[in-house]
């Protein structure tokens, strides 16, 4: 719990408040909206831009899927179009490799891997959990390590101390997620054996699962920890983080098994700004130490 203090400051520097809109019970983003990031036109010249496939090149972009209201990891700014946060400032980095822009389109979490194999997006960049389910349908090219973590009322009411704790209670959750997954997997199978199974609130966005848990009509939610401990801050301490991370496994940005050309190419991006120190910058910048890796895996998640 020592990195919290360092995060949340971080938040506060980064002036990430106007997003809160999209994680504390505000308005969400609307579905499928666009914004552009990083760089607006071809450059034929970036190190990485012979080895993009040619449907690419021709497209002249880049299509990036994502559930734009995650903060600190992505959201719109207080225009409602403008797309902040770390995914997208690594997306602007590696655009700059690749010499071509991405474009940010905006739908519910839940649906990015179907709109991604029907050839909608061309990559999924969503603070996605890299785990061996999601491998079945995609690759993916990882970038970050983030466990999950339990949100409750501050004060917490509940009494909850882990994931142990929350049989017999109502536990509210963004639907599609690896939390989604490990609270019907693995807390859930314990709790109903235990004749106390909880009751799974599964919402579109998360600014809705964190309002079952301000407005008391859920225990607890669970989030990747960079998450929650930004909504903590954010909240004026509506909020707080109880007990340790777990599941904690890779982020990956997502792409199609078919797609290899172009996330090998990325994987090179990826693995570049490791290597230059871009990415060492960007994980200072948000002061989030704990998430880093050096090494752009495939499929690394278990």
């Amino acid at each position: 719990m020592n990195k919290l203090a360092r995060l949340v400051a971080a938040a506060t520097s980064l002036a990430l408040a106007g997003a809160l809109a999209a994680c504390g019970g505000g308005s969400s983003p609307k579905a499928d909206a666009s914004a552009s990031a990083g760089p607006t036109t071809v450059n034929t010249a970036a190190p990485l831009y012979d080895q993009l496939p040619q449907k690419i090149k021709d497209a002249g972009v880049i299509q990036v899927g994502s559930s734009i209201e995650y903060a600190p990891m992505e959201y719109y700014d207080t225009d409602g179009k403008t797309v902040l946060g770390f995914d997208k400032e690594h997306g602007d980095l590696l655009s700059a490799q690749l010499g071509v822009p991405f474009e940010w389109n905006n739908s519910k979490f839940d649906g990015l891997i179907t709109q991604l194999n029907s050839g909608r997006f061309d990559l999924i960049s969503s603070a996605m959990t890299d785990n061996a389910e999601r491998q079945k349908q995609v690759d993916f090219v990882d970038y970050y390590r983030a466990g999950l973590v339990l949100i409750v009322q501050k004060g917490n009411p509940g009494k909850i101390s882990s994931a142990d704790d929350l049989c017999g209670k109502t536990v509210a959750v963004m639907r599609g997620t690896a939390q989604d997954q490990y609270m019907q997997d693995t807390v859930q199978p314990k709790c109903t054996q235990a004749g106390k199974p909880i009751q799974l609130l599964a919402f579109d966005s998360e600014s809705e699962a964190l309002l079952q848990v301000k407005q008391g009509r859920a225990s607890a939610g669970m989030q990747d920890y960079p998450v929650a401990a930004y909504n903590v801050h954010q909240s004026g301490g509506a909020y707080e983080v109880v007990g340790e991370q777990v599941e904690s496994n890779p982020l990956g940005l997502a792409f199609s098994k078919k797609d290899t050309q172009l996330r090998d190419v990325v994987q090179k991006a990826v693995q570049t700004t490791m290597d230059d120190g871009s990415y060492k910058k960007l994980i200072d910048k948000y002061d989030t130490p704990q998430g880093a890796i050096d090494k752009a895996s495939i499929n690394a998640g278990k």
